[in-house]
């Protein structure tokens, strides 16, 4: 028995086609390209050039609750070592906004005193380390700033 295709049946396949076909766009990977992640929710990027040190940094938190950290940093002011007059190291002080409250969280810092060369390059996740945040849900400042060790 063949039925005739009411109005309301063919635009709910055409929406089931369209989805299916933009799907097919999404999944398939551009030749040579690596295969991309899952898009951010939103991304905070900042830029700061300080006495002691200087760097940029992006920070995307995804829909799922995970983060993408991705930059650089230098120290300035390498000489020293512990004790002198810049005994101190460079990173990126993050605070999270997290299902449970804000956490404090440093990205991987500089120490020209011990590091050869005195730049950082960076890509991460941190909520996949041990301590890291859990359950992020935003980004509610990013600080360049002396870490002591």
């Amino acid at each position: 028995m063949h039925r005739t295709p009411t109005p309301r049946r063919l635009l709910r396949t055409a929406c089931v086609t369209g989805a299916a076909a933009l799907a097919g766009l999404v999944a398939a990977p551009q030749a040579g390209a690596a295969t991309p992640e899952a898009a951010p929710a939103s991304c905070t990027t900042a830029t700061d050039t300080r006495s002691f040190g200087r760097g940029e940094i992006t920070v995307c938190v995804g829909d799922d609750g995970t983060a993408r950290v991705t930059g650089w940093v230098e120290d300035l002011l390498p000489g020293g070592g512990l004790g002198g007059p810049d005994g101190g190291c460079v990173g990126w002080w993050i605070t999270w906004q997290t299902a449970g409250g804000q956490e404090l969280d440093l990205s991987p810092f500089v120490c020209g005193h011990f590091h050869n060369p005195d730049r950082l390059d960076f890509d991460y996740d941190p909520t996949t380390r041990e301590g890291g945040p859990r359950n992020v849900t935003g980004v509610t400042q990013v600080k360049l700033g002396t870490v002591w060790i």
